[in-house]
């Protein structure tokens, strides 16, 4: 019976080690602008505000969940607004600068309500032409609000009595750190870009530094919770058929101290004249990480598109499957 015991309390102890392993790794990565979301060509601007490459108005509201086996799972919102401040016959005007301006707000949620992040952004941008065929060069600024919260009051997955057994479920000290934790801070980002907006052929690269103030990150004001500096790069090529059918090629490429987060995305859309659009697909990497099927429907100024996440990690040596499924809306005005 001893043996049993032991045996269980074991497995206890490896399911609760994954989890705080799982969730530290989750607050790591959410930090910021860590959006993870893998449409990177709409959701260029959470890295780069300069990367307002047209002059149309538009919304993107994305959802991402993730689901580890059924040990952590999280869900992920956001919605950006980005419009550019120009009149209705200066928009159709060609070669001249422009201002941008961006307004974002995000969520992330873990499952039973550990871990919970929110953040707000403001940004602005302008794009000067530096030739006559719509290349323009562009610099923006950003600067957000962001909070973390953590509640771990009634989670029978964290007991902190013991026998001599190991852990006692269910048996949990009041923690009035663990149950209310929240802290919250200001972050600035900075970030440059090259684009084409020619009627055939549009590209984009650009890079940007994100937590240029160094923020603390935790309420200690400890070196350790200090965000570090980190560099995004971006690219990418879309050429467009004089059917308004379209090949693309995206990237985002980051990196802060050792950590990086890369990913890479083709896709090819067919137009359908008849229903003022087009049906597309593609495939997207997260290096080491993700290969990242997707399907777009396009109507009108309406983008809807699905991806599904195929988990290539080493987690899945460790025993554990990982599936992440996002959806994606862009509308332009």
């Amino acid at each position: 019976m001893k043996r049993q015991n032991k045996k269980s309390n074991f497995k206890e102890l490896v399911r609760f080690g994954f989890l705080v392993l799982a969730l530290a790794l989750y607050n790591m990565i959410a930090h910021a602008q860590e959006m993870n979301f893998s449409r990177v060509q709409d959701m260029a601007i959470w890295y780069n505000q300069s990367l307002k490459t047209d002059r149309q108005m538009s919304l993107k509201l994305n959802y991402r969940n993730v689901n580890y086996q059924g040990l952590l799972a999280y869900n992920s919102v956001c919605a950006m607004l980005d419009a550019p401040l120009l009149s209705k016959s200066a928009k159709e005007k060609t070669n001249s600068g422009y201002f941008s301006i961006s307004a974002g707000a995000a969520s992330d949620k873990s499952n039973q309500g550990i871990l919970s992040n929110s953040l707000g952004l403001l940004g602005v941008s302008y794009a000067l032409p530096i030739s006559s065929n719509e290349v323009y060069a562009s610099l923006g600024f950003q600067a957000m609000y962001y909070q973390s919260k953590m509640n771990t009051s009634g989670i029978a997955a964290f007991p902190d009595q013991f026998d001599q057994y190991g852990p006692i479920n269910g048996k949990l000290s009041i923690d009035p750190v663990a149950t209310g934790w929240s802290y919250g801070y200001f972050n600035f980002n900075a970030g440059a870009s090259v684009f084409s907006n020619s009627q055939y052929n549009k590209w984009y690269l650009g890079a940007s530094i994100l937590h240029v103030n160094t923020p603390y990150t935790e309420r200690s004001k400890s070196e350790t919770f200090k965000a570090k500096r980190a560099l995004s790069v971006q690219g990418g090529y879309k050429y467009i058929t004089a059917d308004a059918d379209e090949v693309a090629v995206n990237m985002s490429l980051n990196w802060q101290s050792n950590a990086y987060k890369h990913y890479f995305n083709v896709s090819y859309l067919k137009a359908i004249p008849s229903m003022e659009g087009g049906v597309g697909f593609g495939i997207g990497y997260r290096y080491n990480d993700a290969v990242v099927p997707n399907v777009d429907l396009r109507y009108n100024k309406a983008t809807i598109a699905l991806l599904y996440d195929i988990n290539i990690s080493s987690i899945n040596a460790a025993g554990y499957r990982r599936t992440g499924l996002e959806l994606a809306l862009k509308l332009d005005f």
